[in-house]
């Protein structure tokens, strides 16, 4: 294993101390301030690849400051272990890639932290890191990123500090991520194996850009304080909701980039005080075509209700909540406020496709524009349980149909 260190002989000092002693009495001798006797390591481009006899394998702690400069963007196609209390700095447009063939583990001490950061101290300094390897290594804790987000380091994903690629898997501890000119943190591909806890995002542009299905796997943390305090979804590329899952009530509302599709029969949970933001003419659809038995299930209290609401704030500004023909009797809205629905060919802010088994109760509908409830291909929906809710400027009725 090769490990970066600097050595000092210990003959070579004791014989520079004897000359100095030799050439200067006591009444001369200076006291002077220790020196730092390991500088700044400038790395090699291909120190971290794997065709490289020499290839880094351990990033020790050298000294008090700055440890290791990167010039450029590094691949990294071997498991590198970066020790704690290790500082990098990146320089102007550089940065790290991950690849598939290699892995990156950083793992500190709150006393003792691990520091990414720029050679100059500005939002989008340098680029960031991008991760595409699935090894069980990635992980990181007690570490900070800094001064990162930068555009360049790939064009399958959105710029951010830290990007995940699609399959990879990562462990994210303690982490604090800030200053970037972009996302905190972006991961807008598909099957992943991730999970964010503790991690703190702030002064960036959005603190997370993620596929939907990653968002169960946040535990917690602190995304606010950025230019837009939201978690960003993406649903590309078939990235339905699959597999039944509960997202929590963070610090930040969460903001669809894209319809989202809930089937397979997965069942959605949202925990109460949960605010889902759509972007203009996005959605949200259960089951899409055909009976799966998935279910959404938005169930809040009187002082902490669910909210289904648009970026922008104008009756009509996203489309609706279709539950299409789904048969469980899990799907529920219940003390849910939803607002600025109807938009882009909708009937109504809650949309009924061939009679699904559905409870709506203790709803507010505000600023709608079409219907409240609307009932596609029927005249009446025998499967519809609704009590004690309310409109406040819907355009339509509170019930329609074709």
């Amino acid at each position: 294993m090769n490990i970066l260190k600097m050595n000092f002989k210990p003959l070579l000092t004791m014989l520079l101390f004897g000359f100095v002693a030799l050439n200067c009495s006591s009444d001369d001798s200076i006291d002077e301030p220790p020196q730092n006797l390991n500088p700044t390591v400038i790395l090699e481009c291909d120190a971290f690849q794997s065709n490289n006899a020499e290839a880094i394998l351990v990033l020790e702690n050298v000294n008090d400051g700055v440890d290791y400069i990167i010039n450029c963007v590094a691949s990294v196609e071997i498991d590198l272990l970066i020790k704690p209390g290790v500082i990098i700095e990146f320089s102007d447009g550089s940065g790290m890639k991950v690849k598939e063939s290699g892995s990156i583990n950083a793992m500190a001490t709150s006393s003792n932290p691990i520091r990414f950061s720029g050679t100059t101290k500005e939002k989008g300094a340098w680029k960031g890191i991008m991760v595409s390897s699935e090894s069980l290594n990635n992980r990181f804790e007690f570490v900070t990123m800094e001064y990162a987000g930068a555009s360049g380091l790939t064009s399958n994903s959105e710029p951010a500090s830290l990007i995940l690629m699609t399959d990879t898997y990562f462990r994210l501890n303690l982490v604090t991520i800030k200053n970037s000119l972009s996302n905190g943190i972006a991961a807008t591909g598909f099957d992943y194996n991730v999970e964010i806890n503790n991690t703190v995002i702030n002064n960036c542009n959005i603190p997370l850009y993620v596929d939907t299905n990653m968002v169960k796997d946040i535990s917690g943390g602190n995304f606010t304080g950025n230019s837009t305090d939201v978690i960003r979804l993406s649903a590309g590329q078939d990235g339905s909701i699959i597999t039944s899952q509960t997202w929590k009530t963070l610090s930040v509302p969460y903001r669809t980039a894209d319809d989202i599709v809930i089937k397979n029969g997965a069942e959605l949970t949202l925990e109460p005080g949960v605010i889902l933001e759509f972007e203009d003419g996005k959605g949200l659809e259960l089951d899409k075509l055909f009976n799966e038995s998935s279910a959404l299930i938005a169930v809040g209290t009187p002082t902490n209700p669910i909210t289904f609401t648009g970026v922008t704030k104008a009756p009509g500004a996203w489309k609706a909540l279709a539950i299409h023909r789904s048969s469980s009797v899990l799907t529920q809205f219940n003390n849910v406020l939803i607002e600025y629905a109807g938009g882009a060919g909708a009937g109504g802010a809650i949309e009924m496709w061939v009679d699904p088994v559905l409870t709506v109760t203790n709803t507010t509908f505000k600023d709608i524009d079409a219907c409240a409830l609307y009932n596609r291909y029927d005249p009446t929906n025998p499967n519809l349980n609704e009590s004690n809710n309310t409109t406040v400027n819907v355009n339509g009725d509170y019930m329609c149909n074709d």
